[in-house]
């Protein structure tokens, strides 16, 4: 009887540790949704400008192995969609274009789809080749092309990350970046 009663209490243990795990990454996902920055396929977990980041926000990126931006000092922007909502290809041609990026320093890198590995390739604002009229143009592909490039290599999907640190100093919100637009061109 004593037997019984242990295995019936460690059943009952196991149960309610897997309901609080799955209800805590529920809450998370749920509570620190991913806002729509731009109105484009970018998203961020951008806390406002308060002083004291969501639990929630912080919990979204530890929960995939990342550290989360060092709040008020950098924006991060993800992107899975091109403007059209479809998936970030590696077998398709994109050209990332908009207004030059008024910040400090940003980065422009692509990962793999689930961004929870380093970026194959970046770019970062020193050593970007700006258009004529001061706009940015990054082309992604597999063949090479001019200008500024960067290769997917044998990644199937893809996602976009945009690191920015703010020119206006601590607590800069999302509303200073205006955001470039991830238009496909053509797929193989």
């Amino acid at each position: 009887m004593r037997l019984g009663s242990v295995i019936k209490a460690g059943g009952i243990l196991f149960f309610g540790v897997m309901l609080g795990v799955i209800s805590a990454q529920w809450s998370i996902e749920k509570t620190a949704t991913a806002m729509t920055a731009g109105g484009g396929p970018w998203e961020s977990w951008f806390a406002g400008t308060a002083s004291i980041r969501d639990p929630y926000v912080n919990a979204h990126y530890l929960m995939f192995g990342r550290l989360p931006p060092a709040l008020g000092q950098e924006l991060l922007f993800e992107a899975v969609h091109d403007d059209d909502g479809a998936a970030l290809d590696a077998s398709c041609d994109y050209v990332i274009q908009g207004p030059r990026i008024s910040a400090r320093w940003w980065q422009l890198a692509l990962t793999n789809e689930e961004k929870n590995q380093p970026p194959l390739a970046s770019f970062t604002s020193p050593h970007f080749i700006g258009e004529p009229d001061g706009t940015i143009r990054v082309a992604i592909s597999r063949r090479p092309k001019t200008g500024n490039w960067i290769n997917p290599g044998d990644l199937s999907r893809f996602a976009l990350v945009l690191k920015v640190r703010p020119g206006s100093g601590l607590n800069a919100g999302a509303s200073v970046v205006t955001l470039p637009r991830i238009r496909r061109e053509t797929c193989s």
